[in-house]
């Protein structure tokens, strides 16, 4: 029979599965880490517009309180909010969330299409072109409409009820 040798009892380590297991784990969380990191385009897209419809509800309050019409100007590379004061366009200036802001991505096409109608009222498709206007009325009953923003990778739509509240919706 031969004599087994004993283990020396300082001698402790990890054998090769149980290091196996410990590196798998950790890859599969780090791959989970990234995954939650790395910003998706379509809920990128999908919070700049729940901004601009929050950004419609507050345009209507102060429009309210100045006792004058505000309007959102959009193009492909950002949107304002201005007024008219004796006939000349104006930026909203001294209010931090009415400022004029760029895309966070930029916008391939931007859409207005009306309350009921199907097709758009005015489409923006190139850069240059000029703005799309919605006007912001100070009356408590705003015109239904829905803007459309598009990406190279994401669609979503932005419904505007009659009290001006804007619900994004995907598409």
């Amino acid at each position: 029979m031969a004599a087994v040798a004993p283990r020396r009892a300082g001698a402790r380590g990890f054998t090769l599965i149980e290091l196996l297991v410990v590196i798998v784990l950790a890859g599969i969380l780090l791959s989970i880490v990234t995954i939650s990191v790395t910003p998706d385009d379509r809920q990128e897209l999908a919070r700049e517009a729940q901004r601009v419809g929050q950004l419609f509800a507050l345009a209507a309050d102060e429009a309210r309180i100045r006792q004058q019409p505000i309007y959102w100007e959009a193009d492909l590379g950002g949107y304002r909010f201005v007024t008219l004061v004796a006939g000349e366009r104006q930026l909203i200036s001294g209010d931090d969330l009415l400022r004029e802001r760029a895309w966070r991505q930029p916008l391939r096409a931007l859409a207005l299409v009306p309350a009921g109608a199907e097709e758009a009222r005015q489409t923006l498709l190139a850069p240059g072109a000029p703005p799309l206007r919605v006007a912001i009325a100070r009356e408590w009953i705003q015109t239904p409409l829905r803007l459309e923003l598009a990406t190279d990778s994401a669609q979503v739509a932005i419904e505007f009820d009659e009290r001006g509240r804007g619900t994004v919706h995907p598409r």
